[in-house]
């Protein structure tokens, strides 16, 4: 995971959804990222992206931004 999005993460930018601030959702979450092989950091990252884009009304460049990350998983 970038430095940066552990800077966000670190300072709560996602703590406020349930799959990150409780316990039992966030072992949820990665049970089913492993069972898929889906990197939590890839995972975490998107949703990232889209909270950062939710407020603008076209978010240009969102599906390119998508790609990039997606491309992380091996």
């Amino acid at each position: 995971m970038p430095d940066d999005l552990f800077d966000k993460f670190d300072d709560g930018y996602l703590n406020d959804l349930p799959l990150w601030a409780e316990p039992a959702a966030q072992a949820a979450m990665e049970a089913v990222c492993k069972k898929h092989r889906v990197p939590i950091d890839v995972l975490t990252e998107l949703v990232m992206v889209q909270r950062e884009r939710q407020h603008q009304e076209r978010a240009h460049g969102i599906y390119q931004r998508f790609e990039e990350v997606l491309g992380r998983i091996e």
